[in-house]
């Protein structure tokens, strides 16, 4: 009996140690990814709606942090709208949203970046197109979604 169990054992010995290796890389690779986040300082940012008029005639950015000043930013770009804009569920106590509103010259949404420093959250605009392809009349706003923070609001 003892025989037949080393015969066996030998023949399953490499489909053993390939497990072993898939198992050890498997960890190993989560270990990289986690390690590279880190070291970059990027704020995780979704992005929950976009739309082309937002009723302001400045680019603005703004932090919301309440159910109050969301539900007043919506009021405001659902004065035009008929059914207007449903406000979305937030929890406050783990979120906060940025609002990013283009101006009128504006015609195509933001891509905006978000990395964390010491004392602020730093926004990058990535892209955004200023040449009118048309004579509608555009104000584009972007809300994202980004983890609860105290820091100040640094644009660049």
């Amino acid at each position: 009996m003892k025989g037949h169990l080393k015969v066996v054992l030998k023949m399953f010995r490499p489909v053993i140690y390939y497990i072993l290796f898939f198992i050890v890389q498997l960890n190993s690779c989560k270990g990289i990814v986690s390690s590279g986040l880190q070291d970059n300082n990027s704020t995780d940012i979704v992005n929950l709606l976009n739309e082309n008029y937002s009723g302001f005639e400045e680019e603005e950015y703004f932090l919301i942090k309440n159910q109050e000043a969301l539900n007043l930013f919506y009021g405001k770009i659902n004065r035009t709208r008929k059914p207007g804009l449903t406000p979305p569920e937030i929890d406050f106590t783990q979120n906060m949203l940025l609002v990013w509103c283009g101006d009128s010259k504006i015609s195509s949404f933001a891509d905006l970046e978000i990395k964390e420093s010491d004392e602020n959250l730093i926004i990058h605009k990535l892209k955004s197109r200023t040449e009118k392809e048309n004579n509608l009349i555009v104000s584009p706003f972007s809300v994202y979604k980004l983890p609860l923070s105290s820091k100040a609001l640094k644009i660049q």
